[in-house]
């Protein structure tokens, strides 16, 4: 019974200090990207830094959420997305740090085989089929690529 006890305050215990170390995380996180922003939104990159064709991946802090993002410039217009399929809450590179199909004319899901529109985000194939991704704001300040949070209720975040 004893054993029992000390096991659970240890436990409990690495709990408690895994929650202040993410807690700390966060808020090293959320100053970084207020040094780093600009207008409301974070400098991702220089727009001269990302070629057409390529995507740079980012993080924001929106409210009280981290929001793992990606950044593509589509023929020289840029977009950013939140780094997440409709389908299920996996990223779209999952694995291979990959975001376009192989003929690279869609954003792919490689968890899910889901086709997303660059330019929209609309999924035109795979189980989302309807959706869109999460958009993000995109502006181009001095050179300087700038991603927002979106506004409203950002819950959906959450899942």
């Amino acid at each position: 019974m004893e054993i029992t006890i000390y096991l659970s305050l240890v436990f409990l215990t690495l709990y408690v200090i895994g929650l202040i170390i993410r807690r700390i995380i966060f808020l090293r996180a959320r100053r970084r990207m207020r040094e780093e922003s600009r207008w409301g939104g974070r400098i991702i990159a220089r727009a001269d830094e990302v070629e057409p064709g390529s995507v740079k991946k980012f993080w924001l802090i929106c409210q009280k959420y981290r929001v793992d993002g990606f950044l593509i410039n589509d023929a020289g217009n840029f977009y950013a997305y939140v780094n997440r399929c409709r389908h299920m809450t996996t990223p779209l590179d999952f694995v291979r740090d990959q975001f376009f199909s192989e003929d690279r004319r869609y954003l792919m899901c490689y968890t899910h085989g889901a086709l997303y529109e660059p330019a929209t985000g609309f999924c035109i194939a795979g189980p989302c089929k309807g959706e869109s991704l999460y958009r993000l704001p995109v502006q181009v300040d001095r050179g300087d690529i700038l991603v927002g949070c979106p506004e409203g209720d950002l819950s959906f975040l959450a899942e």
